[in-house]
């Protein structure tokens, strides 16, 4: 490991041994190039000639130019600036200024980047551990047969353990979304299921209604005048760390099985920009109203409105409130509905100082 590597790690607020979300595979076509900053690091993607994404310090090491302002020539990204050109290894294979001779010094650090589940993942770590399988199954969102997909980003003025919070605790939706809440006052024999559950390194929030309201969201995928009084509703979180989400929330008639109602879930993938500003990278499938344009736009408006409008301003908010990125530092008065947040927080702990404390044995 290169000690730039080994430093960045030791001082990294982030875990780096993870997949982080660059973007969705729509974002990036083909001669284009895409800048983004992750965890401080500035990033350029492009795809080589065969379709291979490929991840590259955003940095020439001749004059330190944008990267990102060149352009690709065949399977090579040109320097906007003086014409040196790398591969997606990184290696300088063109120097205009002495043909032939690429210096061997002229090398670009490269990320290791894949695709998978419509999006774009570059490992910020140690390159040999970079195990794809690690990547957890968010196959529940793939846009697939009797499944339509919309997708949205948001970039968020706030550290991204905040979002995980506002996300794992989604008691504030009835105070917060109401396109997403129950509009309407609770049946008599309505009833909550709420409740953490950890397994490994994995935490799920439970939300479970029966007999419930029927959000707006879910009137409008269950279609005029098919739609039960009350239903059961569910919106199930899965947090992986370091900060991917699945969010899996439907409907569906008291008594009968998922199936029987409308189901619409979501990804919430979110990748530190800095300590202070975040990727916002969402994604929903539907199974109902298929190949609807109208449809999809009013739950790709909903669903982003929600987020732009609502959740974003709040958390960004309670960052500037915060005056800090690390939220024990303003010593919080915990309530029920923050365990699963919590306990989150403290996998995310846990993991950077085992990062930290294996690369000082390695490299004692």
């Amino acid at each position: 490991m290169n000690t730039k590597l080994q430093t960045l790690i030791h001082n990294s607020p982030f875990i780096r041994n993870a997949w982080y979300c660059v973007g969705f595979s729509s974002g990036l076509p083909e001669n284009q190039l895409k800048a983004i900053t992750v965890l401080g690091q500035p990033l350029v993607l492009f795809r080589t000639n065969g379709g291979e994404v490929a991840a590259l310090a955003d940095r020439c090491p001749h004059r330190f130019a944008p990267l990102s302002r060149g352009s690709l020539q065949g399977n090579s990204l040109q320097c906007g600036y003086h014409g040196l050109r790398f591969d997606s290894s990184g290696r300088c294979v063109h120097n205009p200024h002495f043909p032939g001779v690429p210096p061997e010094a002229a090398n670009v650090p490269v990320f290791p980047a894949f695709e998978r589940y419509g999006a774009i993942w570059v490992w910020m770590g140690e390159h040999d551990k970079a195990d794809r399988t690690l990547l957890p199954d968010f196959s529940a969102t793939d846009e697939r047969s009797g499944w339509n997909r919309v997708e949205g980003y948001l970039h968020v003025k706030a550290n991204y353990q905040l979002i995980t919070d506002n996300l794992l605790d989604l008691s504030h939706v009835q105070f917060l979304h109401p396109f997403l809440a129950n509009d309407a006052p609770p049946s008599p024999q309505f009833k909550a299921t709420v409740r953490a559950e950890q397994r490994g390194n994995t935490v799920i929030a439970i939300n479970e209604f029966s007999h419930s309201s029927i959000p707006p969201v879910y009137r409008l995928l269950w279609g005029q005048g098919e739609a039960p009084e009350t239903c059961q509703l569910r919106a199930n979180m899965r947090w992986d760390p370091p900060s991917l989400l699945l969010l899996d929330t439907g409907a569906a008639p008291v008594n009968a099985p998922r199936e029987a109602g409308p189901s619409l879930p979501s990804v919430h993938w979110l990748t530190p920009e800095s300590q202070w500003t975040t990727h916002y990278f969402w994604a929903a499938t539907r199974d109902r109203l298929l190949g609807d344009a109208t449809v999809a736009a009013q739950v790709k408006r909903g669903i982003d409105e929600a987020f732009r409008y609502e959740d974003e301003p709040m958390i960004e908010d309670v960052q500037r409130n915060m005056g800090s990125s690390d939220l024990w530092d303003g010593q919080p008065v915990l309530l029920s509905i923050d365990n699963a947040p919590v306990r989150a927080r403290r996998i995310v702990e846990k993991l950077l100082v085992t990062e930290r404390d294996k690369l000082t044995v390695r490299t004692a």
